[in-house]
């Protein structure tokens, strides 16, 4: 069988709810463990757990969950990647440019606070941005950064870090020296919803 991850978890209770969710659809799926939290069995912060289903019915299973996609090219994917990379063990941080149809390019900032724990994009680094995106037809769509030793799931001060409301949230990591995890976020209120990364050709 041809697997595919649909989501990954914190907790395995939540990997478990959606894994009802497609059964009562039809849809089979199973719940993946990579590893278990140590002292603290069924929390994976550190790891993740995965809710898995046959490729052939990845599309069905998005549909019935809920789950928002997004298509990012992979130049833009690489471009976020090797700026994580060269930036380490610093957070990186940009902007990524979408057209109509989703992410196109990925513009690659400094991080004004320099800090393996925190980030803040350089409003001058921002009105470029915006100026290049214009000149393109384009618009700033999401927002960037790296976590250079964790899982890339978006922190407190990530959620109060001030990014437009309507952007998505890429956080790529943990990076140590080698690139990591590409994964994406929208921020709903009080809510973290993570939207499926699709890297395409």
């Amino acid at each position: 069988m041809n697997e595919a991850t649909v989501q990954t978890y914190e907790v395995r209770s939540d990997a478990e709810i959606a894994r009802a969710r497609l059964a009562a659809d039809g849809i089979g799926s199973y719940v993946a463990a990579d590893d278990e939290g140590g002292l603290n069995p069924g929390f994976y912060r550190d790891y993740g757990v995965r809710l898995v289903v046959d490729a052939d019915d990845l599309d069905d299973a998005y549909a019935s969950l809920g789950i928002e996609r997004i298509a990012v090219p992979r130049p833009v994917a690489e471009a976020m990647a090797r700026h994580a990379v060269w930036s380490y063990p610093n957070e990186a941080c940009g902007v990524v440019l979408f057209d109509d149809g989703g992410p196109v390019f990925a513009c690659c900032l400094d991080n004004v606070q320099a800090s393996p724990s925190r980030f803040e994009l350089d409003p001058k680094e921002i009105h470029g941005a915006v100026r290049f995106a214009a000149a393109h037809g384009w618009s700033i769509g999401a927002v960037f950064h790296s976590h250079p030793r964790s899982v890339p799931y978006p922190s407190e001060r990530d959620r109060q870090g001030g990014a437009d409301p309507e952007w998505v949230h890429f956080i790529i990591g943990p990076v140590d020296g080698r690139g990591g995890e590409l994964r994406a976020f929208r921020f709903e209120g009080e809510a973290t919803v993570e939207v499926s990364v699709d890297v395409s050709p």
